[in-house]
């Protein structure tokens, strides 16, 4: 019995033996592992290899081929010297182990702190485009301040001076003709009008290209910052070409020319403002992923935190960037629950494109209910403005334009002659035909839309005729144009090219003056240059108008301001005109 005892005592032992030989067999065999490079001779993942290994080497047992003596004693010696090593194979074994243990420690720790700083390099961008807020606003002229200023009779005046002009127009026109209306810009207007539709209800549906790039992108089919903005910027290129070579092509009217490269270049800047914001939401639905896997590698498997592997520091640097990009990602509307990526949908591109804004957001303040009396208020006067503005261009405009066109076979020097007598001519007419352009757009029409679209931010324009700087005027004439290139032209060239301000201001100036200026070759079918240089010189101008002098004499920057208004559109336009 006592040797059966014996005999279970020595299998348990055994069995004890091999069980923590297959452990620590295994953490070297995951040691291994982790460091395939290492080349230890006391790391075996055989602890009989071990044995064997520390018996052969000269650091541990003594050189048995020098030593003299009987073979006796040699095998004494030999016996002697594997319980030295199976002693001491045991405690360096626990060594082992434990020095396993700590290096896996140390690896696990080093991956985390490598993906720490990982999320940490891609945490260093901040939110690029919180540079245009949408809040509910009233235009100016619907204010009800406007309605009770002191100068609120002048903004009667005008209306009723411009009606009486019309009536004054008609009826002279009749005495003269015969007829009220002459028909020489209603001819214009009405040729090639179903093929102008036709053209620019297909520019609307090639739009919806955009996205279905988006959606690829959201499925990780297509990467932004590689492939994404490049196709996209392809894209644009070739629409706003198709844009302006198929109306030339065909030849359409000028009036049909202008409106369909004005309304293309709407429909681009459109398109270019929601592929850039989504293809970055893209970028920040990335890094988020990023902060997060960054974030579950601070904490073990069973969800506890590790506080060998990360200090305080990094778990709540991380939290916040995990917070910040979720508020990008999230509508900046009270009660909105919009979020990237559920907003790349067909139908959410087609609210936008319906929206007067320029500028796409996730989600945009919205009125409860449609004024439709305010509706028609809006329509009449989109049609009445429209109306007499082909009254001015008819008696006012075209016989103008007419004598100009005349002049171009004359010598330079005649044409020099005669040019400040037809400016003159042109002044007052092009200045009012300014205004009203102004009016049945910024606020007739994009009213009207907003109106039918629940937008609620009605802030197309500031009080612009206040001015005292041209960079006041360029800010608040024409605000949807304004957000766009503060969004994705002045801060995207600040962020993407590191120029300075003043360098960004000019590049902003110089795309728009390129882009008027593409606007006049649309019409006269000659590129001159003479809008670029004229509004290129708004720079010199604004610095002038910064100066002390100036800048305490707002009267007087204000009277600088309207000269330029009253002369600058006649000059450029007898310019095309003429030379």
């Amino acid at each position: 019995m006592a040797d059966r005892a014996n005999n279970g005592g020595d299998a348990a032992t055994a069995a004890a033996e091999s069980t923590t030989t297959s452990a620590e067999a295994e953490n070297l065999r995951i040691y291994r592992a982790l460091h395939p490079t290492y080349k230890g001779r006391h790391l075996m993942a055989d602890p009989q290899e071990s044995t064997t290994s520390l018996s052969s080497s000269g650091s541990m047992t003594p050189d048995l081929s020098d030593r003299d003596g009987s073979s006796n004693e040699a095998s004494d010696t030999s016996a002697e010297t594997h319980n030295f090593v199976q002693r001491d194979f045991k405690e360096i074994t626990t060594v082992t182990v434990e020095k396993i243990a700590h290096e896996i420690t140390t690896a696990r720790e080093t991956a985390v702190t490598k993906l720490f700083h990982a999320s940490a390099k891609k945490a260093r961008h901040r939110p690029r485009f919180k540079d245009v807020k949408f809040q509910p606003h009233t235009t100016i002229l619907e204010a009800e301040a406007s309605r009770t200023s002191v100068f609120a009779g002048f903004y009667t005046l005008f209306w009723l001076g411009t009606f009486i002009l019309f009536a004054k127009t008609v009826l002279l026109n009749y005495r003269n003709t015969g007829y009220f209306l002459d028909t020489h810009i209603v001819s214009i207007l009405c040729r090639d009008l179903p093929k102008i539709a036709i053209t620019d209800l297909v520019l609307f549906l090639l739009t919806f290209a955009n996205v279905v790039l988006q959606q690829a992108i959201v499925k990780h089919k297509v990467s932004w910052n590689s492939t994404g903005w490049a196709v996209q910027s392809c894209y644009e290129v070739a629409f706003i070409g198709l844009a302006l070579w198929w109306p030339m092509y065909n030849d359409y009217p000028w009036i049909g020319r202008v409106f369909l490269c004005l309304h293309s270049l709407v429909l681009l800047m459109k398109q270019h403002s929601y592929a850039f914001f989504c293809g970055y939401l893209s970028v920040v639905k990335r890094d988020l992923v990023l902060f997060e896997s960054a974030l579950a590698g601070l904490h073990t498997e069973e969800g506890e935190r590790t506080p060998s592997l990360v200090q305080d520091q990094q778990e709540e640097h991380l939290l916040e960037e995990i917070a910040m990009c979720q508020t990008e990602l999230r509508s900046s509307l009270p009660m909105s629950k919009v979020m990237y990526p559920n907003n790349v949908t067909f139908f959410n591109f087609f609210d936008y494109m319906m929206l007067p804004t320029l500028v796409y957001e996730l989600e945009y303040p919205r009125t409860e209910s449609i004024r439709w009396d305010y509706v028609f208020e809006k329509i009449a006067a989109i049609f009445g403005v429209f109306f007499l503005m082909i009254i001015i261009a008819e008696q006012y405009f075209y016989p103008i334009v007419m004598h100009a066109l005349s002049l171009r076979s004359l010598p330079f020097l005649e044409k020099v002659t005669e040019y400040p007598f037809l400016l003159f001519e042109l002044l007052f007419p092009f200045l009012l035909m300014y205004l009203l352009t102004w009016y049945i757009i910024w606020d007739a029409i994009l009213n009207e839309i907003a109106e039918l679209t629940h937008f609620a931010d009605r802030y197309f324009y500031g009080d612009w005729w206040n001015s005292v700087q041209w960079d006041q005027f360029a800010r608040e004439w024409n605000v949807p144009v304004h957000q766009f290139l503060l969004r994705h032209v002045y801060h995207s060239s600040i962020s993407a090219f590191q120029v300075s301000k003043g360098a960004a201001t000019v590049i902003t100036f110089l795309l728009s003056s390129v882009i008027h200026e593409l606007v006049m070759f649309v019409i006269f079918k000659k590129l001159r240059g003479y809008l670029l240089v004229l509004q290129m010189c708004q720079l010199p101008l604004v610095q002038l108008s910064k100066t002390k002098f100036l800048r305490n004499n707002k009267i007087l920057g204000n009277i600088m301001f309207w000269f330029g208004i009253y002369t600058g559109p006649s000059m450029m336009c007898m310019l095309y005109l003429t030379f």
